[in-house]
């Protein structure tokens, strides 16, 4: 699954409320791809809202229809040695982010995300979907 693109919250997000721009990127992937943190933040977003039983009825649908990929040891070291790299700057980002970065940079994914922080990971390929 080398070259994909994989989507940050934020984006899957945005594609769930019906951002035109964001769906005609979505639809145009070959396949979706979520880190298993995204899937993680999903659910919560959706039993944490207003209505949660429309929406995790709703996300869990977006979610059966991508790809979701486990993390592994391989996740972990690049979490670990990206974690380090921000400490050592003096400029952390959430944890959360720093395990979607370590999965994306396993994977060979490309990033689509609104966070710009991301764009500071060494070796990820981030896309901003304006």
């Amino acid at each position: 699954m080398p070259g994909e693109t994989a989507l940050d919250s934020t984006t899957a997000i945005r594609y769930l409320n019906g951002d035109p721009a964001v769906i005609a990127r979505v639809t145009a992937l070959r396949t979706v791809v979520l880190p298993v943190v995204v899937v993680g933040e999903l659910l919560f977003g959706a039993e944490n809202s207003s209505r949660p039983l429309e929406n995790l009825t709703r996300y869990l649908q977006f979610i059966d229809a991508c790809t979701f990929v486990p993390m592994g040891r391989e996740t972990a070291g690049l979490y670990s040695r990206t974690r380090s790299v921000f400490k050592r700057k003096g400029r952390p980002i959430p944890d959360n982010d720093l395990s979607i970065a370590a999965q994306c940079l396993e994977h060979d994914w490309t990033l689509a995300t609104d966070d710009e922080h991301f764009a500071n990971v060494e070796g990820l390929m981030v896309e901003r979907w304006q």
